[in-house]
């Protein structure tokens, strides 16, 4: 009966560490996990390097009374230039830190970015400062948030008066 309880004893004492040990690591790794979140663009997605178009989509009222559907209006703008493109890279060269769950902001529009005629990349953005103010990308069901550089900001604001309807003209689409 003595040898019963003491393995009982041994047993508890066991669990007991493997479940208070098990806690303390995964606190510490959530800390480490935290602390290195932050990359750049680049870094989360190489194929930036050979971006050589651009359409940049504003959503025409994102910030309306309809919160579900107000991305389905939108004006286009297409864009092959070269400072554009350089513009957009010198962005994703920014550090974007990864979050699991998608802040509560709308988006204002989205870039989608071209190799060789082929979409590889969304980048999404808002320039609703101080409050909403980001770019943010998904990468393996993960949300990557950056914040705006002034200059990327100042090229969107740009943009934004030479973007049309893309009903009007699909002769500018990248090829």
């Amino acid at each position: 009966m003595l040898a019963t309880r003491i393995n009982i004893c041994w047993i508890i004492i066991i669990i007991f560490a493997t479940v208070t040990g098990g806690c303390a690591n995964s606190s510490s790794e959530t800390k480490k996990e935290g602390t290195s979140t932050l990359q750049t663009g680049f870094e989360l997605d190489a194929r930036f390097h050979v971006t050589d178009s651009l359409v940049v989509v504003f959503y025409k009222d994102p910030y309306g009374a309809d919160s579900l559907r107000y991305t389905r209006y939108y004006t286009q703008l297409d864009t092959r230039d070269v400072n554009d493109v350089q513009v957009f890279q010198q962005q994703v060269k920014t550090s974007f830190k990864k979050e699991e769950i998608r802040k509560h902001c709308r988006g204002e529009g989205k870039i989608w970015c071209y190799s060789q005629g082929r979409v590889f990349q969304t980048l999404y953005f808002s320039t609703r400062c101080p409050d909403c103010c980001y770019v943010m990308l998904i990468r393996e069901g993960n949300f990557y948030y950056g914040a705006i550089s002034d200059d990327f900001d100042n090229w969107l604001k740009q943009l934004k008066p030479r973007s049309i309807d893309p009903g009007e003209s699909m002769a500018s689409l990248p090829r």
